[in-house]
C-alpha cells in the first residue's frame, strides 16, 4: 500500500537510536541531514524537524513534496496526562488536539488519525496504549496543567510536534502517525525527569517505530486502509 515512508523526530538524540537499526544513507538537502534505507521493498527516510509546530509542519511538508512520502510517521517523547501511566509506555494517538490554538471563531483543531491503520497496528502491537494526544509549543510541567488537559480533552499524552504533522499531512490527503514513549509523569519537574528517563525510554520507542515501518511496509494493497 506505502511505497514511501517518511519517519520525523524532533531532536537528534531521539532519532540517533532508530539509526543504529539497519543501514542508512545519507543525503543532504538544504543542509539538512536525511537518512535513506529500503525496508520490504519500499523507501524510507527519516530526519529531524526541530522543536515546536512550525518546523514540523515544514519538515512534514518537505518530506512529502521533496520524497513523495505517503505515510509519515511521528516518534520521540511526551509527558504524561493521563492518570496510571508509566514511565516507557508506548502511545499510539488516535487523534491529535492542538490546544494552544486560539480563535474567537474557530474551535481548537482536532484531527483524526488513520482508523484503519491504528485498528490493524492495535492488534499487531497490543502493548501500545492508544488515545487522543495534545500538542502545543509549550511543557505540560505543571500538575495543574497536566490535570486541565486531561480533563478537558481525556488526552493521555501532550507533545509538541504530534498535532501539525497530522494536520498537515491529512491536508496533503496522506495518512499520518504519531508514536510516542512517555519519559515524565509529573513526580518531579519536568527538566529533570525528563533526563532521568530519556536514555532508557528513547530505544524502545525507536525499536517500535521500526517495527510499526516493517509491518506498514508490508500492507498489501488489497488490505484496505481507510484515509
Amino acid at each position: 500500500m506505502f511505497t514511501q515512508i517518511a519517519l520525523i523526530a524532533a531532536l537528534r538524540h531521539e532519532l540517533k537510536p532508530l539509526l543504529s537499526m539497519g543501514s542508512w544513507r545519507l543525503e543532504k538537502i538544504a543542509g539538512r541531514n536525511f537518512y535513506r534505507r529500503t525496508v520490504a521493498g519500499k523507501e524510507v527516510v527519516a530526519t529531524t524537524s526541530g522543536l515546536g509546530k512550525v518546523m514540523a509542519a515544514a519538515t512534514t511538508q518537505m518530506v512529502i513534496d521533496r520524497f513523495n512520502a505517503d505515510l509519515v510517521l511521528n516518534f520521540g517523547s511526551c509527558g504524561a496526562l493521563a492518570p496510571g501511566l508509566a514511565v516507557g509506555d508506548l502511545i499510539l494517538a488516535e487523534k491529535v488536539i492542538e490546544y494552544d490554538f486560539t480563535s474567537d471563531h474557530k474551535s481548537v483543531p482536532t484531527t483524526d488519525c488513520d482508523a484503519g491503520l491504528l485498528l490493524k497496528l492495535k492488534d499487531h502491537f497490543p502493548g501500545f496504549k492508544i488515545g487522543p494526544l495534545a500538542s502545543a509549543d509549550r511543557n505540560a510541567d505543571t500538575l495543574e496543567v497536566r490535570n486541565e488537559l486531561f480533563v478537558r480533552y481525556q488526552a493521555l499524552v501532550a507533545d509538541w510536534e504530534g498535532a501539525s504533522i497530522v494536520r498537515v499531512a491529512k491536508r496533503m490527503g496522506i495518512p499520518a502517525l504519531v508514536l510516542r514513549g512517555v519519559t515524565d509523569i509529573g513526580d518531579a519537574d519536568l527538566a529533570s525527569e525528563y533526563e532521568g528517563n530519556y536514555q532508557k525510554v528513547l530505544p524502545d520507542v525507536a525499536k517500535a517505530a521500526d517495527g510499526m515501518v516493517k509491518f506498514l511496509a508490508k500492507i498489501e494493497p488489497r488490505d484496505p486502509v481507510v484515509k
